[in-house]
């Protein structure tokens, strides 16, 4: 079992540049999320304009994350209007992560394996909320490796969730949902716990790391750098 890092998620203008190329030289585990959807692309926070992603060095370890139609789309086997708008910036991003549906049947399978086919440089990851796993298995069945991001944001009070177990025949599980520096020193223990079946693990921190200033939202960096310290300060305590 080895652990890929953290992913901040739903990164966006916001944020400052070189602060981002800062963290993630300080700290080669970070990953940036950056959403992808083209029915909210720079017009809601979280979900910049092209122009802007096109200005991410790859070297910053992007993952792109697919929402919304964007998502729908894919899962049909679909991607030219995710090409159109996205296409420019595609070849920055090291993994795609796509909304799971709840129902096999909005998925077509052997269309799916076919994009999958065209993006082999490409890690695949499928955020599941309800642990039906289908989809992954589907794929992993087929040869085609991925990754599980089980999101557990149902779960109102932190202290009560309870994290799925890793599973060994993906290629990596990872945990989101209500995550954030202010309990992510306390949650990595039952995390770790559930993770020891997984080849490789990482975490997910999205919706604390967004905050007002002078009454617009922004996406923050120092939440990010709280997050990290409190990552050092866990993996230091840990004991083997």
């Amino acid at each position: 079992m080895s652990f890929l890092g953290v992913t901040f998620a739903g990164l966006d203008e916001t944020a400052d540049l070189e602060k981002l190329k800062e963290i993630r030289s300080l700290y080669f585990t970070v990953e940036w999320g950056v959403r992808l959807a083209v029915e909210h692309q720079g017009r809601e926070a979280g979900f910049p304009d092209i122009d802007w992603i096109r200005k991410l060095a790859p070297e910053l370890n992007l993952s792109a994350q697919l929402w919304g139609k964007s998502a729908a789309d894919f899962l049909q086997g679909d991607d030219a209007e995710l090409m159109t708008r996205y296409g420019a910036c595609w070849a920055q991003f090291r993994r795609i992560q796509i909304d799971s549906p709840k129902h096999m049947e909005e998925v077509d399978l052997p269309k799916l394996t076919g994009l999958l086919a065209k993006n082999p440089e490409k890690q695949i990851v499928f955020r599941v909320r309800d642990q039906n796993l289908d989809i992954a298995d589907a794929l992993v069945t087929q040869g085609i490796p991925c990754a599980t991001l089980f999101d557990q944001s149902e779960a109102q009070d932190p202290t009560q969730k309870k994290w799925p177990k890793g599973v060994k025949r993906f290629a990596g599980c990872g945990y989101a949902g209500g995550l954030g520096p202010d309990n992510i020193y306390k949650q990595l223990s039952p995390i770790l716990n559930a993770a020891q079946s997984a080849e490789r693990w990482w975490v997910e921190i999205d919706s604390s790391l967004r905050t007002t200033e002078e009454e617009q939202e922004a996406f923050s960096l120092a939440s990010c750098k709280r997050t990290i310290r409190e990552f050092d300060a866990f993996f230091l305590d840990y004991t083997i």
